[in-house]
């Protein structure tokens, strides 16, 4: 866990523009790099956790084995995270059926942030990927960068391979493309 909050906070830890890192990254990773998504140096096992979606699902990093998983921290209060969320929607749609896993984690913190306004956000927005409500920050605390939204992109093997802080066009063919190379 120590090692995924130095991973979060330390810019080192990343592929930066000296040029030699591009050769270690995956197609994928590449693709992604050139679009603004931080790639760790190297292999950077994600930590576990396990949390209940809106739907009483459980998800889970070991549910989404052999899956590459979108991993998004969001909030309802977060325009940024909002104004990326349909597009989000479209990636879960297209990849349907196919070796990937999408996870939405949001966590009450009210008076700002309730079960009752994520449900209504997700219900009145038509979302259907998986919601997971981190209630004890669990998530949030391990994959948390002090900012949302902030995604964190992981194979099938559990490996975080990238991480993106901000809020992007998901639906984006230069991201679905990369996507598509990474998804085993």
């Amino acid at each position: 866990m120590l090692l995924l909050l130095v991973f979060a906070l330390s810019p080192g830890l990343f592929a930066q523009e000296s040029g030699d890192e591009s050769a270690s990254m995956s197609k994928g990773q590449a693709a992604l790099y050139q679009l603004g998504f931080d790639i760790p140096r190297g292999s950077l096992a994600a930590p576990p956790f396990s949390l209940t979606t809106l739907d009483g699902e459980t998800a889970s990093l070991s549910a989404a084995k052999g899956k590459l998983l979108l991993l998004n921290l969001w909030a309802t209060w977060c325009p940024p995270c909002r104004q990326e969320m349909p597009s989000m929607q479209k990636i879960y749609e297209r990849f349907a059926g196919k070796n990937f896993e999408m996870y939405a984690v949001a966590a009450p913190t009210p008076p700002r942030e309730t079960l009752e306004l994520i449900t209504a956000h997700v219900a009145d927005n038509g979302f259907t990927f998986p919601v997971p409500i981190d209630n004890e920050y669990q998530v949030n605390s391990i994959y948390g960068t002090g900012s949302i939204p902030t995604t964190w992109i992981i194979d099938e093997k559990g490996n975080i391979i990238a991480r993106l802080v901000g809020a992007t066009d998901w639906s984006s063919p230069e991201i679905i493309g990369a996507l598509e190379m990474l998804i085993p």
